[in-house]
C-alpha cells in the first residue's frame, strides 16, 4: 500500500510539473513578479506586520502564499473538474485502486507542488535581495506553510465538487481567489486599511495564511512566532472545506 500510494504520488507530481499552465502561474509568473518588483523598489520600507521592513522581506513570502494558492486551489478546481467531466474519475472508481489514494495523492501532489515552488521564491530572493530567514522563526513558517497548503487544497477540492462543469472551474476560480487575494496582504500591506476591509478579510483563510506566514520573516519578530488564532481559522477552514468535499464530491458529471 506504500509503493502504491508513493507510485501515484510520484506520477501526480510529474502530470503537474508537465502541465504548462502549472509551470507559468505556480513557478514562472511568481518568480517574474519577485526579481521584478525586488529590483524595481530595491532598498524601499513598507509598513508591515507592526513595523517597517524593507520591501523584498515583505514581498517575498507574501507572493509565496499567490504561488501556494495558484497550486494548491486553483489547480485542483481546475484539474478535478476536468478529470470528473472527462470521465476519468468514474474510470478510476471502476478499478481496483482505492479512491483514497487516488485522491489523496492529487491532494498532496498540489501541496508538494506548491511548497516546491515556494523554496524555489526563497532560494532566489536570499541571495539576490538578501531576504532574512530566521532559524528561530522557521518551524513556525513551516507549521503554517504545511497546514495553510491543506487548508487550500481541502477548499480545491470542495470547490471543485460544488461547480457544474469545467467551464465553470476557471472563472469559479479566479472569481474566489483574485479578488480576496487584494484584500489579504499578498500584493500590499492592510496596514492603513479601513478598518472594515481588515475585518472582511479576516473572514477569509487567505488573510491569515499570508499574517501567520509573513510574520516570520519580519525582523523584529520576538519568540517562536506561532500565530495561534490565525491557525486556528486556517484549521477551521479546512475542517470546512473537507465536510464539503465528503458530503458534496460527485465522481460523475
Amino acid at each position: 500500500m506504500i509503493a502504491l500510494t508513493q507510485q501515484w504520488l510520484t506520477a501526480r507530481v510529474r502530470l503537474t510539473l508537465r502541465n504548462p499552465r502549472a509551470l507559468v502561474f505556480t513557478f514562472a509568473f511568481p518568480l517574474i513578479l519577485i526579481v521584478l518588483f525586488s529590483a524595481l523598489n530595491g532598498n524601499a520600507e513598507v509598513d508591515a506586520y507592526g513595523e517597517k521592513i524593507r520591501f523584498a522581506q515583505f514581498y517575498t513570502p507574501a507572493i509565496a502564499i499567490f504561488s501556494l494558492t495558484t497550486a494548491c486551489y486553483t489547480s485542483l478546481v481546475l484539474g478535478i473538474a476536468t478529470a470528473r467531466d472527462q470521465g476519468l474519475l468514474k474510470r478510476v472508481r471502476a478499478t481496483p485502486l482505492p479512491m483514497s489514494i487516488y485522491l489523496g495523492s492529487w491532494v498532496v501532489g498540489a501541496m508538494l507542488t506548491g511548497i516546491g515552488a515556494i523554496f524555489l521564491l526563497f532560494l532566489v530572493s536570499v541571495p539576490a535581495f538578501d531576504v532574512e530567514i530566521s532559524a528561530r522563526t522557521l518551524p513556525a513558517a513551516v507549521v503554517t506553510l504545511v497546514l495553510g497548503a491543506a487548508c487550500l487544497s481541502s477548499l480545491g477540492v470542495a470547490v471543485a465538487s460544488l461547480v457544474k462543469s469545467a467551464d465553470q472551474a476557471m472563472p469559479v476560480a479566479q472569481l474566489t481567489f483574485l479578488p480576496v487575494s487584494f484584500i489579504s496582504g499578498i500584493w500590499f500591506p492592510l496596514e492603513g486599511a479601513p478598518d472594515w476591509l481588515v475585518n472582511v478579510s479576516h473572514f477569509f483563510p487567505l488573510s491569515h495564511i499570508v499574517n501567520a506566514f509573513g510574520s516570520c520573516f519580519a525582523p523584529g519578530t520576538t519568540g517562536s512566532q506561532f500565530h495561534g488564532g490565525d491557525l486556528l481559522a486556517i484549521a477551521i477552514w479546512t475542517a470546512v472545506g473537507l465536510l464539503v468535499a465528503v458530503r458534496r464530491f460527485r465522481w460523475e458529471p
